[in-house]
């Protein structure tokens, strides 16, 4: 857990390692409508994911790309903003996180239409790898999750839910 954020779980670092599909940070090999909702599911990169969409996570620490699915099938999270990391100094994977958290928190009410404090739902981030801070990466993508501890996922939009 994060001190100081509460509700936030261990959060995935954008890098390399996991590639789902094949597909790369910028890649997109989802079906969307014409309202950019995805329909049919596929591997995203964590650099095209639109607020919104609702994706399961690889077994891993290190994240490229995800498996996108529409939000009304089981899923292990939602993007719902990309911030930038206010935090300046060298690489502190915990600071980052922290950072990452805050402007989040800040971002949540405005797309779940509920504050973070009087929501049941979770916050996380993808936020730079070491070696992407390095190469001046200071982007963190927000995201809404299911409680931990009931080892369920969601299966709703949370867009506007109000949970």
């Amino acid at each position: 857990m994060v001190k100081g954020i509460g509700r936030m779980a261990g959060a995935a670092v954008v890098g390399g390692i996991a590639i789902f599909g094949g597909v790369t940070a910028t890649g997109d090999d989802t079906t969307r409508d014409e309202s950019g909702e995805i329909v049919e599911g596929g591997g995203l990169g964590v650099f095209a994911m639109q607020d919104g969409d609702c994706f399961i996570l690889p077994d891993e620490e290190y994240v490229q790309s995800v498996e996108a699915v529409a939000c009304t099938t089981p899923h292990d999270g939602q993007k719902f903003a990309t911030v930038t990391v206010s935090y300046v100094g060298e690489y502190d994977e915990q600071a980052i996180y922290n950072s990452a958290g805050e402007r989040c928190v800040a971002e949540f009410e405005g797309f779940v239409g509920q504050t973070w404090e009087q929501s049941a739902l979770y916050l996380d981030a993808f936020y730079p790898a070491e070696d992407g801070w390095a190469d001046g990466q200071r982007e963190a993508l927000c995201l809404i999750i299911p409680n931990p501890e009931l080892g369920e996922m969601l299966t709703f939009d949370a867009e506007g839910s109000g949970r």
